[in-house]
């Protein structure tokens, strides 16, 4: 008797529509985390990817600064290294 009386009160009290709205909060707040932290990471490669083709067709020049990251050189550097050496 206790049980039925127990599944009376959560059914008055979660209806069809709180239901829906608990599901899809969820469900978009687990969508919105995943997105984020693929999109971050998927960005980075990309970028990377785009940096070393473009390095390695001769488009652009990088130095590797003290943190060993990859930095684009001005071309005002590279000219006035060009001037010096011929």
């Amino acid at each position: 008797m206790g049980f039925t009386r127990l599944s009376i009160d959560i059914n008055n009290i979660m209806d069809m529509y709180i239901h829906t709205i608990i599901a899809m909060g969820s469900i978009i707040t687990a969508y919105g985390i995943g997105r984020y932290i693929q999109n971050d990471s998927l960005h980075a490669k990309v970028i990377s990817w785009v940096l070393d083709k473009l390095e390695e067709d001769g488009f652009i020049r990088t130095k590797i600064d003290e943190d060993g990251e990859k930095e684009l050189i001005k071309i005002e550097e590279i000219i006035a290294k060009h001037i010096k050496g011929t």
